[in-house]
């Protein structure tokens, strides 16, 4: 860590917190309060700490580049003091979460929790379609305001909330759900984590790709938006409750 080096001869966790991330010396003095060692690091420095603190999106991107495998807690709005007790005290679980590459003429991001295509206008309708490489028809095309799919960690979250099933962690699956749909009887769809295609058939607004919640870039009709697996990484999962 590049913020203090000090041991923490109790034997709790020695914890690394994302230099990048909003608010990070407030989470490292939150963890210190709580009677814990921590300090601040980059991607390429958390090796040797026990456990990494670190803002859902980008710093998740930097984790996977780095090869990290110490265990990492996604956040999404600081630490409460009862959380880095929890983590202290090793009241915590350990899962291995699949990783999707995400890959447009832009570049490539990647996604612990869930894709979105969504219309930057409200209530406006595009059509989109999901599709694999290995077939000559496309799995689905509908019209909806958007279209998020989902790894099993993310099924809890947004494509829950518009109507799609939650998933097991552990299943090699990949989830896709229409946004307000057009159609009053819409399909969901349970496809194996494999490569798989999202495209803008065709738009009456300017559709945006968003990765783990964060805005990536606006994508044109016809320039697919292409899933991979892209490996896996070590989450640290809280009780029920106790979640950032």
């Amino acid at each position: 860590m590049s913020d203090g080096e000090a041991v923490d001869e109790t034997g709790r966790p020695n914890i690394a917190v994302l230099a990048s991330a909003d608010g990070a010396a407030d989470v490292v003095e939150t963890v210190r309060a709580a009677g814990g060692v921590a300090g601040t690091a980059t991607a390429e420095t958390v090796a040797g700490t026990d456990l990494v603190i670190a803002p859902a999106g980008d710093a998740i991107a930097a984790l996977a580049t780095a090869d990290v495998a110490t265990p990492i807690l996604p956040i999404t709005d600081g630490l409460r003091p009862e959380t880095a007790e929890r983590l202290l005290d090793g009241q915590y679980t350990v899962t291995e979460r699949p990783l999707v590459a995400v890959e447009t003429d832009g570049g490539i991001a990647h996604a612990l929790s869930d894709v979105t295509l969504a219309t930057a206008a409200a209530a406006t309708i595009s059509e989109f379609s999901l599709d694999r490489p290995d077939r000559s028809t496309p799995i689905a095309r509908f019209r909806a305001d958007g279209v998020v799919v989902t790894t099993p960690a993310g099924s809890r979250g947004y494509a829950h909330a518009a109507g799609g099933p939650i998933v097991a962690h552990g299943s090699d699956v990949l989830t896709a759900v229409p946004i307000s749909p057009f159609a009053t009887d819409p399909d969901h769809w349970v496809v194996p984590l494999t490569d798989l295609s999202l495209t803008v058939e065709r738009d009456d607004a300017d559709v945006e790709l968003l990765v783990d919640g964060r805005t990536v870039e606006t994508v044109d009709p016809g320039a697919p938006v292409k899933l991979a697996r892209a490996g896996t990484l070590p989450v640290v999962s809280l009780p029920d409750g106790d979640r950032e």
